[in-house]
């Protein structure tokens, strides 16, 4: 790793500088000098500038396209997961120890807002970022009237299909769930166990299609009003009638016996054409199954499109450096073509943006193109606190009505009595 000294010499200047440590940032995250988010020149030279990323490989590309772009910077990285970046910098900020530039997801912003780890990026970020990324992405790094981070990235799921037994069983990829149910009608052979589509349905990220399908708006419509969880309402019992209606007419399968593995496995196997999942099991189809693959966006459900969850990769200033204007250039970098063709090539991450023509590589991957469809009818997971609550009482709504256990007006009461209580346990 380059310039190995370089822990060492922040350890000594943290025990010499401890009450200055945090720079040019206060006490509330913002900076005492330019919040505007200006590309400045860097005029000292010489700055040091940690990175924490979560592979080697991604690090080795992008300091090395880093140190061409800031010739007198010197830069170095620590290998941390996506998921540990806050807790790690909540812990090594204060001590001086911490990364100048960390990779977080998207529902870590609450945290980060909340414990004051991050820069505000400025006004001109803001308005480089406004149309170059989908509009959903922006907003889920907009927090207290500013932004707090570059969404990088999209993760959505989509409608993975089997191209060469659609094609032999005569059937085109379908475009509403209408054609889904007809072509299972002739395909569904249950005594064989052979089911024309499989998804985790009681898995709260990957069911909230049916729900959104039937106008259900988890927090409003800006999915921030912590009041407004909807889950006691019409739309969602609509949308688990619907799903009582799948699970009847065209997956007859227990919720325990629909969880990842099985259903990627016999996608896999060339049993089931058709799935809903992400783009984390593009590798394995394409590396272990022996057809064609094709990804889509979601099947219209009567005529309305189905919103999916998204999850974005957010990159962020630490609000500690004490070089938050350069932080704030490499950021700029970060969410310029060159920055995300890295990202693109090393990591293999779908870029957020409105308008993918200037990455190489991208519209033309056939699967990428489908998951990007998809993140047109797609918001990203709510970024408030409430939203933990969220997860565990919807999916027990779910799975009590795939299996036949609460009707669905049971089962949305329970999820928002059990949701209220969580609730209410946590503000005591």
């Amino acid at each position: 790793m380059k310039k190995v000294l370089m822990l060492g010499f922040m350890l000594m200047l943290s025990l010499t500088f401890l009450v200055a440590c945090g720079g040019d940032s206060n006490s509330n995250g913002e900076t005492s000098g330019n919040d505007s988010g200006s590309s400045t020149e860097a005029t000292s030279g010489g700055e040091d500038i940690l990175l924490w990323v979560d592979s080697e490989a991604f690090a080795l590309a992008l300091i090395s396209a880093l140190e061409e772009k800031f010739p007198d910077t010197n830069f170095d990285w620590h290998e941390v997961g996506n998921v540990d970046s806050l807790t790690n910098l909540s812990l090594d900020g204060p001590a001086g120890l911490g990364a100048d530039i960390v990779f977080f997801p998207h529902d870590h912003i609450d945290q980060a807002v909340n414990e004051n780890l991050v820069l505000p990026l400025g006004t001109e970020i803001a308005n480089a970022m406004d149309g170059r990324f989908h509009a959903s992405a922006i907003g889920s790094v907009f927090h207290n009237d500013h932004h707090f981070g570059i969404p990088l990235t999209t993760e959505s799921v989509a409608l993975f299909y089997n191209k060469t037994l659609l094609d032999e069983l005569g059937f085109a990829p379908a475009t509403t769930f209408e054609e889904i149910f007809e072509q299972g009608a002739s395909f569904n052979d249950v005594a064989n166990n052979d089911f024309i589509l499989r998804w985790e349905s009681g898995n709260a990220f990957l069911s909230h299609f049916a729900l959104t399908a039937h106008g259900f708006e988890l927090f409003g419509a800006n999915h921030t009003d912590p009041e407004s969880v909807n889950f006691a309402t019409s739309e969602v019992i609509a949308g688990l009638e619907w799903l009582q209606t799948v699970r009847n007419e065209l997956l007859p399968i227990p919720v325990a016996d629909l969880d990842g593995d099985n259903t990627t496995g016999a996608f896999v196997a060339g049993e089931v054409p058709y799935v809903i999942t992400g783009p984390w099991a593009i590798e394995e189809i394409l590396r272990d199954g022996d057809f064609e693959l094709g990804i889509k966006q979601l099947p219209t459900i009567n005529q309305s499109q189905p919103i999916t969850f998204s999850g974005n990769i957010i990159a962020a200033g630490s609000a500690f450096t004490q070089h938050s204007d350069l932080v704030r250039e490499i950021l700029t970098f970060l969410m310029s073509d060159e920055g995300i063709q890295i990202i693109y090539d090393v990591r293999g991450w779908i870029p957020a943006l409105v308008d993918g023509s200037s990455i190489d590589g991208l519209l033309e991957n056939p699967y990428h193109a489908g998951i990007l469809a998809q993140a047109n009818y797609s918001h990203p997971m709510p970024i408030i606190r409430e939203m933990s609550f969220f997860w565990d009482v919807a999916g027990s709504m779910y799975s009590a009505v795939w299996d036949g256990l609460l009707t669905p007006e049971e089962a949305a009461s329970h999820a928002y009595e059990g949701f209220s209580s969580a609730r209410a346990l946590a503000e005591q």
